[in-house]
């Protein structure tokens, strides 16, 4: 039987490919050395190390006994795009069968198909007094908690957080997204700011490390996705706050529906929050009541009624091969060009 340590150096291999050659952020190469150990540890118990062995079977069976067993859809898919990243990679050495990675299929997605899963902003101020104290791990936590809810920041961002990504005489507070590749600038709240300090002066132990927030016990180093999430869902749980979703991602949740029941617009939301695309903000519409509300009480006989009247004004009928309707179109297209 063998385990992944047969595989160690293939996977090592494969990191440094999509590190130097296709430039990968840290993050995804972390997903994907996760994704590789997890197949090639399973996959070793069913064909040793021959990976030329390696079936269409193999993967389905993967998939349904093996550590993503019971998972979601859209974890799946996760799964399934980096495994097809290692397939095809080791397809190209010539050390697996080459149609393996197109022999896998994803579960199907539907945009917007979650709905946007957060606390109530009354349960957000509960979780913010809970961190009144002056312990260190209150003064810690508090400003911690105060960059989750008010700018929406990722756990990641929090986590990377450096001294020098404050600038105290301008006022602002600069985030690094290393997933995106670029650096957030935001103004520096004096709320916020007054409880970094306080973290900073009382809090902090002494460190060589330039992240602003360091665990609370020896050593000191910086915190980990796994800590900080630990830290709220832990908060969380002792305020007997029942929800459907634990953890600092769920606070940024929190924070783009209260800023869409403030009147933002979406495209104002994704700004603050650091979306790269519009798309992936648009799944706050569907926590948007009032305009729902809106669009439930709109007579929908009189929204048919409208949208056919104006089909039927504004866009000709023509069939398919109407050579006619055709030379319109191309005599339309020709005097746009002119």
């Amino acid at each position: 039987m063998f385990g992944v340590g047969v595989f160690a150096t293939l996977i090592d291999q494969f990191i440094e490919f999509g590190r130097s050659q296709r430039g990968l952020a840290e993050v995804t190469l972390k997903n994907h050395r996760q994704t590789a150990t997890w197949f090639l540890e399973w996959v070793g118990t069913r064909i040793e190390h021959d990976l030329h062995r390696l079936t269409a079977d193999d993967l389905a069976a993967y998939f349904q006994q093996g550590p993503c067993a019971g998972w979601s859809r859209a974890s799946i898919a996760g799964q399934v795009a980096s495994l097809r990243v290692l397939l095809r990679w080791m397809r190209d050495r010539g050390l697996c069968p080459a149609k393996l990675a197109e022999s896998i299929r994803a579960p199907r997605l539907y945009a917007h198909e979650r709905y946007p899963v957060g606390p109530a902003w009354s349960q957000v101020q509960q979780l913010l007094g809970s961190a009144q104290g002056a312990t260190a791990r209150d003064l810690r936590d508090r400003a911690i908690l105060l960059l989750l809810a008010v700018y929406g920041f990722r756990s990641a961002e929090v986590r990377c957080l450096r001294l020098e990504d404050i600038d105290w005489e301008r006022e602002t507070i600069s985030p690094p997204r290393p997933k995106q590749r670029k650096t957030g600038i935001y103004p520096l709240t004096r709320e916020i700011g007054v409880a970094i300090i306080a973290y900073l002066r009382h809090a902090r132990p002494p460190s060589q490390h330039r992240n602003v927030f360091l665990s609370l016990r020896r050593p000191f180093r910086p915190l980990t996705g796994g800590g900080l999430g630990t830290m709220v869902r832990v908060r969380q749980s002792r305020l007997g706050q029942k929800l459907k979703q634990y953890g600092p991602h769920g606070l940024r949740h929190a924070c783009a529906t209260y800023l869409l029941a403030e009147g933002f617009t979406l495209k104002e939301i994704g700004d603050h929050l650091g979306h790269s695309m519009i798309r992936a903000t648009e799944a706050y519409a569907k926590v948007d009541l009032a305009s729902l509300r809106q669009v439930a009480e709109f007579g929908m006989a009189e929204l048919v009624a409208y949208e056919a009247a104006c089909a039927a004004r504004e866009t000709p009928f023509y069939e398919v091969g109407d050579l006619d309707a055709l030379r319109v179109v191309a005599e339309l297209s020709l005097r746009g060009l002119s």
